[in-house]
C-alpha cells in the first residue's frame, strides 16, 4: 500500500511528509502532515457493501458524492473541501485500478473520541437538521437510494449469505422486513431527498465553529429519518442520548415520523448486518447478539409492532 500512497501524493504534488493511518473500512483513509486526507477507496477484508450499489457506477457515485459536497460548502456550511489534482481532476484513479481523492484537513476532534453528554447529543440533533435543509434541492442523476429498491438489493444479500453460514431462520425474517421496510419507505417516498447515510461518532467532528459532518461515502437518496435512525443505532445507546438528540432535532425545524423511523431504524441494522456479515459472524459475539436483534428488533417489526415509544425508549429490549 505505500507504493499506492506515494503514487496517490504524486498525482497531488503532495510532499510525503508524515502519513498516518486513521481507520480502514470503506476507504483506507490517511493524514497526511497537518493539511491534508487521503482516501484509498479499497475497502476492508470483509467489508462488502457491494450490494448498496447495485446497478450504479461507483465512479460516478464518487463524483457525486464530491458535487453534495461542494453543494453543502456552497450553503456556507462547514465541510471538508476537495482538493484537484496536477490535471485539475478531483478523482485519480492509480495504475492497479484503484481511485483515489484528497481533501484538506479540517481541524476537530471525532465523537468516538470524546465523552458524550446531553449538550453534544442536543447539538447532534441540531446539526442533522441543518445539514438536511441545505441538502434540500439538491439533484444529481447518478446516486444510490435508501428506497424500495435499497431494500430489494440488501434483502439479495441476504440470500447470498446463507452460502456463508446465515441460518435460513434468520435470513427469513430479514429478508420479510426488507419487504416490510421497503413498503412503508415506498409510502414516504415524496419525502425523500439527499442524506449522509452514515453518521456515526466517528463521522462527526466537533470543531471550533461547531459540528460537522464528514466522510460521505454512503450518501444518497432517502428519508431523512434514515440518518436519524442511524444515529439512534451508533450514538444513542441510552434513552437519554435518543431524547436529546430527538429534542435538538425537532427544535432546530425537524419532524420526527415514527412509522418511517421504525423502518430506517431496521434498515440501518439490515445494512450493517449486510455489510459486516463476514466480519462479525467470526466473533465470538456475534450469535448472542444476533438472537438478541433477532428477538427484539426483527420479530417484532415483521409482527407489525412498534419499534420506537413515543419517548424514543427502545421497545421489546429483554435486560
Amino acid at each position: 500500500m505505500d507504493d499506492c500512497i506515494q503514487e496517490a501524493l504524486a498525482n497531488y504534488n503532495i510532499a510525503a511528509t508524515e502519513i498516518e493511518l486513521l481507520r480502514h473500512n470503506e476507504n483506507l483513509t490517511y493524514r497526511v502532515g497537518n493539511e491534508y486526507l487521503l482516501q484509498i477507496h479499497e475497502p476492508a477484508e470483509g467489508f462488502s457493501a457491494e450490494f448498496f450499489y447495485d446497478g450504479v457506477d461507483r465512479v460516478e457515485i464518487y463524483k457525486s458524492e464530491l458535487a453534495f459536497q461542494a453543494h453543502l460548502k456552497k450553503q456556507v456550511m462547514q465541510i471538508r473541501e476537495a482538493v484537484e489534482n496536477r490535471y485539475g481532476e478531483l478523482i485519480t484513479k492509480l495504475q492497479n485500478g484503484t481511485y483515489v481523492t484528497v481533501s484538506k484537513w479540517l481541524d476537530g476532534k471525532s465523537l468516538d473520541k470524546l465523552e458524550l453528554n446531553d449538550s453534544i447529543c442536543y447539538q447532534i440533533g441540531e446539526m442533522l437538521v441543518h445539514l438536511h435543509q441545505k441538502a434540500k434541492g439538491f439533484r444529481v442523476s447518478t446516486v444510490k437510494t435508501y428506497g424500495k429498491q435499497h431494500c430489494e438489493c440488501t434483502k439479495t444479500r441476504f440470500q447470498a449469505l446463507e452460502n456463508l453460514g446465515l441460518s435460513t431462520e434468520y435470513s427469513s425474517i430479514m429478508q420479510k422486513c426488507c419487504d416490510y421496510a421497503g413498503a412503508a419507505l415506498e409510502k414516504a417516498r415524496d419525502e425523500f431527498q439527499m442524506i449522509h447515510g452514515d453518521l456515526s461518532a466517528s463521522n462527526i467532528l466537533q470543531t471550533p465553529n461547531g459540528l460537522v459532518p464528514i466522510d460521505f461515502s454512503f450518501f444518497g437518496m432517502g428519508h431523512p429519518m434514515y440518518d436519524l435512525a442511524v444515529l439512534f443505532g451508533n450514538i444513542g445507546g441510552t434513552l437519554a442520548r435518543r431524547q436529546q438528540m430527538a429534542e435538538g432535532y425537532r427544535n432546530a425545524g425537524g419532524t420526527i415520523r415514527y412509522d418511517v423511523l421504525d423502518a430506517c431504524f431496521i434498515l440501518t441494522l439490515l445494512d450493517c448486518l449486510g455489510i459486516h456479515y463476514e466480519q462479525w459472524s467470526k466473533q465470538e459475539w456475534f450469535a448472542s447478539r444476533m438472537q438478541r436483534w433477532h428477538k427484539e428488533n426483527l420479530i417484532p417489526y415483521v409482527q407489525g409492532e412498534r419499534i420506537y415509544a413515543d419517548d424514543f425508549y427502545l421497545l421489546h429490549v429483554q435486560g
